[in-house]
């Protein structure tokens, strides 16, 4: 009887044994992953710690961060005579030159209560200012309270449109 290939159809096939070559892929797939997970692990990391939006301004007057808890400052509801943020109409300019610092601080005072209006640009400034429209002056102090930067009340100007009750201006300091 020969061995034709008809006939060994009817033969049970033996399990293939696992070769060396399987483990080492399995082996290397998994230490590949393994590596690509630690690396954006440390790429989170080193960007919590050096994605500071400002590192030209002074520890002291240091912005918190935009996805931060804020607590609504004490000069805003103590101040006597002052309106509630949630009646402050807000408008945050960028004089900074650096990207979204307006758009950052306008979350931050939305997040206390004062209603925002669409962040914008301006020139270049060096200090950050708030400015409000006559009759504001308290809101005002509290404008800079809440701020949590170094600001300065100062004339609005032309900077502050119909809408909005105050204008935050912030400067590259």
């Amino acid at each position: 009887m020969t061995d034709a290939p008809e006939d060994r159809a009817d033969l049970p096939r033996r399990p293939r044994a696992q070769g060396s070559f399987s483990r080492s892929l399995a082996g290397a797939a998994a230490r590949g992953t393994g590596l690509v997970a630690l690396a954006v692990a440390i790429g989170i990391v080193l960007l919590q710690y050096s994605d500071d939006p400002a590192p030209d301004r002074r520890a002291a007057g240091r912005a918190p961060a935009a996805d931060s808890p804020l607590a609504v400052p004490s000069t805003t509801t103590t101040t006597a005579g002052a309106r509630p943020p949630a009646e402050v109409r807000v408008l945050v300019l960028n004089a900074s030159g650096r990207k979204g610092v307006a758009g950052e601080m306008a979350g931050r005072l939305g997040v206390v209560g004062y209603k925002t209006l669409e962040p914008g640009n301006t020139a270049v400034r060096p200090e950050t200012t708030v400015g409000c429209r006559p009759g504001f002056e308290r809101e005002a102090a509290a404008l800079v309270s809440a701020t949590g930067v170094p600001a300065k009340t100062a004339d609005p100007g032309a900077l502050l449109p119909a809408d909005a009750d105050c204008v935050v201006v912030i400067g590259t300091v």
